[in-house]
């Protein structure tokens, strides 16, 4: 007679494969032992950590964070809480299929840079440090659209402009060179930022004390250090994502210039691609159904966003712990994203061509078109299958 230990053993295992195949995760042992391991214990299920930066370009995770359940009839999945803000199980039709672990990594290179040591499987994020990293030869995929635009320029309150072209008329006119914050090399900000810049033919001085530069571009390592440098007077202004140009105007520390989108060339930036979620190649191979899962509640929670506007506020105010008077004026300049439009990708063929032009790439991304580069960084296979199910269903989402 088989014991009762055995049996329980073999019920366990049975629950565990049936918790992976409601989540129609595929793959090999060996694919699906890549990462993550599953933990022991009667209902094991894989686990894994999500990097993100904390700040609203990534809203649509803490909407779904937050909403919980809300958005099951919206996708059939969602996130659990189990401890907030930190860790939620994936469920989906009723099953846990996954315990995640969210973690704050910070913006700029960090979340590529955490991904690329082992410390997070799937992350949210710039698409230009992806690409960066992808180019060092880090096995990652961008595999989800986020967001576009909500990037600005910030300067100190009496700064006379009010647009980018009577910046560019006091930046030609003044015997003083600005100095500019930007809170990492590969920020989206600042690659828009300097592009702007050269297409106006305004010299920037590339070493501190460096005669005939109109700018002067400084590296503030971080969005925590962009306000403190405005207020000491160290900067005259930064390029920076939201929710930081709308908590600086809050504080009084400086005044909005201009979106970034509206730089030269004319319409280039309108729209252009900021924040999208990754994963490492080990999941996407090993843990697909999990993903897909996942992607279906981000993007159930980004229609939510789009549809109330409100709610999308309050979530952000609550998640970010800003005031809600700072996230009422972020959070309608950002356009959340949940499809990869045509816009969407002829920004990722753009941001391929500065990098580039920028001589970023050194490694694998080197000499390859735009198109190449694009399709090389991207998988977007998992949206397009839950966008073409969707539509097969007839689901409003």
């Amino acid at each position: 007679m088989m014991s009762m230990r055995r049996r329980t053993l073999k019920v366990a295992t049975y629950v565990t494969l049936l918790a992976l195949a409601s989540c129609g995760d595929r793959g090999t042992q060996e694919e699906r032992s890549a990462v993550p391991a599953q933990r022991p214990g009667p209902a094991a299920v894989p686990e894994f950590n999500v990097g993100h930066v904390g700040h609203d370009h990534q809203l649509a995770l803490y909407v779904a964070a937050l909403e919980g359940d809300a958005l099951e009839p919206r996708c059939g999945a969602y996130l659990k809480e189990i401890k907030r803000k930190e860790v939620y199980d994936l469920m989906e039709g009723g099953t846990r299929c996954a315990r995640l672990h969210l973690i704050k990594v910070g913006g700029g290179s960090r979340m590529p840079a955490a991904m690329e040591r082992g410390e997070i499987d799937i992350g949210l994020g710039g698409v230009a440090p992806v690409a960066f990293f992808v180019d060092k030869g880090n096995p990652f995929k961008i595999v989800f659209p986020l967001q576009t635009d909500g990037d600005m320029l910030v300067m100190r309150p009496d700064f006379p402009a009010t647009d980018w072209n009577s910046f560019v008329d006091h930046v030609n006119s003044s015997d003083r060179a600005l100095k500019i914050g930007y809170k990492a090399p590969v920020a989206v900000a600042k690659l828009i930022f300097a592009k702007g810049l050269d297409t106006e033919a305004i010299r920037v001085a590339t070493a501190p004390g460096e005669e005939g530069g109109k700018i002067g571009l400084v590296n503030l390592q971080g969005e925590g250090n962009m306000v403190p440098s405005l207020l000491s007077g160290a900067v005259d202004g930064f390029v920076i994502n939201q929710p930081h140009a709308s908590t600086a105007v809050y504080k009084k520390a400086g005044k909005i210039v201009c979106d970034l989108s509206t730089l030269p060339p004319a319409g280039k930036w309108e729209q252009h691609p900021c924040c999208c979620v990754a994963a490492t190649e080990s999941v996407i191979a090993g843990h697909r159904g999990i993903l897909k899962a996942f992607l279906k509640v981000l993007h159930a929670a980004t229609e939510l966003i789009t549809s109330d506007q409100q709610l999308a506020i309050r979530d952000a105010a609550a998640w970010t712990k800003l005031p809600e008077e700072v996230e009422r004026d972020s959070v309608p300049s950002v356009k959340y994203l949940n499809v990869p439009t045509a816009k969407w990708k002829s920004g990722m063929e753009t941001w391929a061509e500065m990098m580039a032009d920028l001589g970023k790439f050194t490694g694998s991304l080197r000499d390859k078109s735009a198109r190449e580069v694009a399709d090389s960084i991207c998988d977007l296979s998992i949206i397009e299958e839950i966008l073409s199910e969707s539509e097969a269903q007839d689901v409003s989402w």
